[in-house]
């Protein structure tokens, strides 16, 4: 770890520091080594037992071993069983406040949250579901409900709450450039991101991203390129409903076929 090293790193600085010591002593001086305490100087043993333990670093404590009174665990239905015994064995107190969505679970969650969480050993479970949605507006989340509830109908998915008047727009993926750069000259502002192209070079304001690791980011404009073959059944139905849901304003979705 970095503290071994840091503590290594000093124990090698002091021993050389001690040698140099040792030889300045030593210097310009005919003894028998095994006569006297000068002789003893030459000695690896003693130089070792020179070393001042007290004035070396003291090993630091790891504030992220716990125990913690509380723990906030976000994106927690990805968590696998093995990671949930981690954090309960760091969380004593069995104090949670956890944030996941069903609906964005790529390896499926077929439980509800209460049976997951006491499976996993939590007691005294109080569920709250989100109902409002505030970040997509409704003609994205009109087009992106049915495809999450075709692999996972009882997903929770919440309302929008705004329109922007702007509808979803479709086409081919040869339209990814003219798409990008209408709108950059349309937008001074704001950001854009390329989902699903991994040939797509990011630019300014324009990022690339896969579905996974666009989760839980937004944008004003999303540009999907051929979500068909992010894969069937739950995986690549939650993919296309994560990917489609970082819209904050616009979703363009580009096909191959």
């Amino acid at each position: 770890s970095r503290r071994e090293r840091r503590r290594e790193a000093a124990v090698a600085a002091e021993r050389a520091r001690r040698a140099e010591v040792t030889a300045s002593l030593l210097e310009n001086m005919v003894i028998d080594e095994s006569e006297g305490a000068m002789g003893m100087l030459r000695g690896r043993d003693l130089q070792e037992s020179l070393i001042d333990e007290g004035a070396l670093p003291a090993a630091e404590p790891d504030l992220l071993a716990g125990p913690f009174a509380h723990v906030v665990v976000d994106e927690a239905q990805e968590l696998t069983d093995a990671e949930w015994r981690m954090l309960l064995a760091r969380c004593p107190s069995r104090s949670f406040t956890i944030v996941g969505d069903r609906a964005q679970a790529r390896h499926g969650f077929t439980e509800s949250w209460r049976e997951r969480l006491e499976r996993v050993g939590l007691d005294r479970i109080e569920v709250a579901s989100l109902s409002i949605n505030y970040r997509t507006p409704e003609e994205i989340m009109t087009e992106a409900e049915p495809v999450v509830r075709a692999a996972l109908p009882d997903a929770n998915v919440p309302v929008s709450v705004r329109r922007t008047g702007i509808p979803v727009a479709y086409g081919s993926v040869g339209d990814r450039d003219a798409v990008l750069d209408a709108w950059l000259a349309e937008h001074a502002e704001g950001t854009a991101c390329v989902i699903g192209d991994p040939a797509f070079r990011e630019r300014p304001r324009v990022r690339s991203l896969t579905p996974s690791l666009s989760k839980g980011l937004e944008f004003d404009l999303v540009v999907l390129v051929d979500p068909e073959a992010f894969g069937g059944g739950v995986a690549g139905a939650v993919d296309r409903y994560v990917a489609m849901t970082r819209a904050t304003r616009r979703l363009v979705v580009l096909g191959s076929a």
